[in-house]
């Protein structure tokens, strides 16, 4: 498991102050790249082996709304799945309280060809082979 602690922005939030759909997306996703530099894979290396994510399938469940400038963390659980990783996260407020999960399918794009790819094996290496999530 990874994890890491933000705060809800002005960018996160509608007119309510709640956090919006889109912006658990996006702290999954910046999660990911995060846990990826994390194993020795920044951006600019995913970049020079031509390599990037596409995102598939992606499902939100909330449990209670995150406001405008609360602290919280995610936690990353990742899976392996056939040609995909399926990438689960868990939002705790900052009482611990499981208030989202979200999850995405991403697959690899290789950028020079410009298409799907199987997972490059030295990065698949870091993922939870064959576990349900």
């Amino acid at each position: 498991m990874f994890s890491k602690n933000y705060s809800v922005t002005g960018e996160d939030v509608n007119d309510y102050m709640v956090m919006e759909s889109k912006a658990y997306i996006s702290y999954t996703l910046r999660l990911l790249y995060h846990f990826l530099f994390d194993k020795g894979f920044s951006k600019e290396k995913l970049n020079i082996l031509n390599l990037g994510l596409q995102e598939k399938n992606q499902a939100l469940v909330c449990y209670k709304d995150l406001m405008f400038t609360e602290r919280f963390s995610v936690e990353l659980k990742q899976c392996y799945i056939d040609n995909k990783i399926s990438i689960k996260s868990y939002f705790l407020n900052s009482k611990r309280e499981h208030c989202a999960e979200v999850t995405i399918e991403v697959e690899w794009f290789d950028n020079a060809c410009k298409e799907v790819i199987m997972p490059p094996k030295q990065i698949l290496q870091h993922f939870n082979l064959n576990v349900g999530v």
